[in-house]
């Protein structure tokens, strides 16, 4: 009977400690065997507790130092609470070969992004230095195209306009040939004119000789008339008459050698006049001549200037092309080295994600403000849901709340019977990044398996918080906190919010 006893009591034991390793193989690390109320299989159940104990030690600290890990904390801690033996030791090596690994990459990117950030701040200063001095090239060789266009269209105006005096001064160079030529002939003329002045002179001075002659002959015809008496009376008359012309004619040859003689000087001035005229139109040919010469030769000049001046406006054209593609390129160039300063920024914040080891830790985290904050929050909360039992009116709730944190990923509520019952309340101020492996949860969703909602229901009135990990929904390192509550209804909710980590 008693042999009987002892059978039925192991069996019993053996039966409870095959309902906790079940337990355990489902996930479930929270059960302890009460081995106090043990006969025969305490140390077995004993052993069972450590075993379990140890591997909820051991997953806790991996799940710590990945989560870290993940979200980019290299300077994760390891507990010198928990001991890898036998084979957990290559477990341990491995957690602190991974951080070691992305602890020397992260030092080697941070580095280079620093050396990318030095030459992309160099590279852009550089071309926003040279597309400044480009396009103000190209805008001063657009000026000086437009200058040569000008100079170029005026030298060839000049040219033509040389040209057309060229053609100018020669039509006058003919008619100062003509004009010579009638100087010429004016010139014979007046040498003709006194030519002739001084024959006249000539006759009058014959004709003066004669009137002298005829006045004596007239005398000596009186005096003979005289002697002869009565007889010579009418030979004396015409003596007289005779004597008389002879007065006149030398008087009209008198005035007629005055008017010749001023005749003849003012020939003589009018020859000199027309002298020095012939003279000065000869001059003024000459030097028409050499105005022509030199208006040709301006001309000739003007042209060659004007097709030099053409190839070089097609030269400095195509030097402006040449400098408006640089200035265009390093413009593209100076948008390149902004982009990658932009990008450089950009590596730099994502870097800034990241904590090395024996980098300073710039976050203080606040234990006790955090509890604070933890237990005012889920106070606040509770006392809000207390009248809110269905899907709709928990979620205008949630909703509300969350807007007023920015340290909350998401919120929902669970029933007790594990099933969500509430939507996933996401924070509007916090991006999602979704992997193939999220989908956000929806009322009905199944989380009796969750460890923070057992703890809850287990320890009600007593918020738990889970351990860190890394959410699926955004990347970040988060941990949930739970808190069982009683509602209205009298059924029993329990509030999950899901609050960022800082490291």
């Amino acid at each position: 009977m008693r042999r009987h006893k002892e059978l039925r009591k192991i069996s019993e034991e053996a039966y409870s400690i095959r309902c906790h390793t079940k337990e355990m193989l489902s996930g479930n690390l929270d059960i302890k065997i009460d081995t106090d109320q043990f006969e025969f299989l305490g140390a077995l159940a004993e052993d069972i507790n450590q075993i379990n104990s140890t591997f909820n030690s051991y997953i806790n600290e991996i799940s710590h130092v990945l989560a870290h890990l993940s979200a980019g904390n290299m300077a994760v801690t390891f507990s010198k609470n928990v001991l890898y033996q036998g084979d957990f030791l290559p477990i341990k090596n491995a957690l602190h070969k991974i951080r070691h690994s992305l602890n020397c990459s992260f030092e080697e990117i941070h580095k280079l992004s620093l050396e990318i950030d030095a030459m992309s701040s160099h590279v852009e200063n550089g071309s926003i230095f040279l597309a400044d001095n480009t396009t103000e090239q190209a805008a001063l060789i657009s000026d000086l195209t437009e200058t040569i266009y000008d100079i170029t269209d005026k030298t060839v105006n000049n040219a033509v306009n040389a040209e057309a005096a060229a053609k100018t001064v020669e039509a006058i160079t003919k008619e100062t040939e003509i004009g010579r030529d009638y100087m010429d002939q004016m010139l014979f003329s007046v040498d003709k004119v006194k030519s002739s002045i001084d024959d006249i002179s000539n006759i009058i001075g014959l004709i003066n000789e004669i009137a002298g002659q005829t006045r004596l002959l007239a005398l000596n015809a009186t005096i003979e008339a005289s002697r002869a008496g009565e007889a010579g009376q009418g030979f004396s008359v015409v003596a007289r008459e005779v004597s008389k012309l002879a007065q006149k004619s030398s008087e009209a040859v008198a005035q007629t050698t005055q008017l010749i003689n001023n005749s003849k000087a003012a020939a003589d001035e009018s020859a000199k006049i027309t002298k020095r005229t012939v003279e000065s139109f000869k001059n003024i040919q000459d030097s028409i001549e050499g105005v022509a010469v030199l208006c040709k030769e301006i001309a000739d000049l003007s042209n060659i200037q004007a097709e030099n001046l053409k190839e070089t406006s097609a030269i400095i054209t195509n030097i402006s092309e040449g400098v408006q593609s640089n200035a265009a390129y390093a413009q593209e160039n100076s948008a390149g080295a902004t982009n990658l300063s932009n990008i450089s920024d950009h590596l730099k914040k994502i870097l800034q994600r990241f904590r090395l080891l024996g980098q300073k830790n710039t976050v203080v985290i606040d234990r006790k403000a955090e509890e604070a904050f933890t237990r005012e929050l889920t106070n606040t909360l509770v006392a809000k849901l207390f009248q809110a039992t269905t899907t709709q009116a928990i979620d205008r709730i949630l909703e509300t709340e969350i807007e007023k944190h920015k340290d909350i990923e998401c919120l929902y509520i669970i029933n007790g019977d594990g099933k969500q019952i509430s939507h996933t309340i996401m924070n509007p101020k916090i991006i999602v990044e979704q992997d193939e492996n999220f989908k956000p949860a929806m009322p009905g969703e199944d989380y009796s398996s969750k460890k923070y909602f057992r703890q809850a229901m287990k320890n009600k009135q007593e918020w738990y918080t889970s351990l860190e990990y890394i959410s699926k929904a955004t990347g970040n390192l988060c941990k949930t906190v739970s808190l069982a509550y009683e509602a209205i209804d009298k059924e029993t909710y329990v509030l999950c919010i899901d609050l960022l980590c800082r490291f």
